[in-house]
């Protein structure tokens, strides 16, 4: 059975906390809505939204860069010294030994370093999900570059966890008995557990209430787009993006002063990551179905925003 391009578990039947979590479409949530920093476009025919991997893109990448120098200094160390330590007759065979045990174990952590730097770099800027409320379909761009279209009325919502112990909001794809999962996606926001899961209800009410309700009672609070379906994200937006993390009330703000290098570093990371990878690009028959009129009153990217832009996005995120 192929993998599941977002490694979900598929063709099984649905768990009993998954049918308690449902989150229908039709049944308002008790949240406040809110964007919660996600939207790339929205106007009266779609709403388009960042992945999940956004807030922290460029991490990887940062790590990568800070134990390239000493990783690779070593790695250079023992591979330009083998040829000396082979040819020498006096070598003891226990020395010669523990030294291809070296040279092996810092290839395979090369491999994985490589690896590593693969999730961040070389593949796609980000992964859209298009929200088309005139067709009532969602369409996800998933990570090797295919799209999983389903409409939206048929799509089973739920909470579920996902990685780390992150809780997300996720789609089903069910089959024809309403029982088995056949594909899933998942909402960009996450959080750790925390009973009432206030930001995973606040973006799926945003969402619900677009798709169920349209944009008119939502645009004024879309300040802030991420202008990233036609280019790449610039340095100083993406720094604001890694900063806003930490940017809301409690004691985190304290720790985005004390972590700012970090978060610094993690910012040259990302841009230097997406320097490296390819836009996504929809199908022609997506972009087809996705046709705005120019006089949409409701157009939210970077040449029509609402009124108050807030560049380094500091009180975006709702807790």
């Amino acid at each position: 059975m192929p993998k599941h391009p977002l490694g979900f578990k598929v063709n099984r039947p649905l768990t009993d906390q998954e049918r308690r979590d449902h989150l229908p479409q039709n049944k308002p949530s008790p949240a406040v809505p809110w964007n919660q920093l996600t939207v790339i476009r929205m106007n009266s025919t779609y709403l388009e939204c960042v992945d999940r991997m956004h807030s922290g893109r460029g991490a990887i990448t940062a790590g990568a860069i800070a134990v390239a120098p000493p990783f690779f200094g070593v790695l250079y160390i023992l591979i330009m010294g083998m040829p000396e330590t082979l040819s020498n007759p006096e070598t003891e065979s226990f020395e010669l030994i523990m030294g291809l045990v070296a040279s092996i174990v810092w290839i395979l952590v090369a491999a994985l370093w490589f690896f590593f730097l693969k999730q961040d770099c070389f593949t796609y800027t980000h992964y859209p999900t298009r929200f088309n409320r005139k067709t009532r379909r969602v369409h996800v761009f998933r990570p090797d570059g295919t799209v999983m279209s389903a409409p939206w009325d048929e799509i089973y919502f739920t909470l579920m966890a996902y990685g780390g112990g992150y809780w997300f909001v996720v789609g089903h794809v069910l089959s024809e008995d309403r029982e088995t999962v056949l594909d899933s996606f998942m909402f960009p926001t996450r959080t750790l557990r925390d009973g009432e899961f206030p930001t995973l209800y606040q973006h799926w009410e945003f969402v619900r209430r677009y798709m169920e309700e349209g944009p008119e009672k939502l645009v004024n609070q879309v300040s802030v787009v991420f202008p990233i379906d036609t280019k790449r994200e610039g340095f100083w937006l993406g720094t604001s993006r890694m900063f806003a993390n930490f940017a809301y009330p409690g004691g985190f703000v304290i720790f985005m002063y004390i972590l700012s290098p970090l978060l610094l570093l993690c910012s040259i990371g990302r841009w230097i990551a997406l320097r490296t990878c390819k836009i996504p690009k929809w199908p022609e028959e997506i972009v087809a179905e996705s046709q705005i009129d120019p006089n949409d009153p409701y157009i939210r990217d970077e040449h029509h925003l609402a009124p108050k832009k807030q560049p380094w996005l500091f009180g975006q995120l709702k807790y």
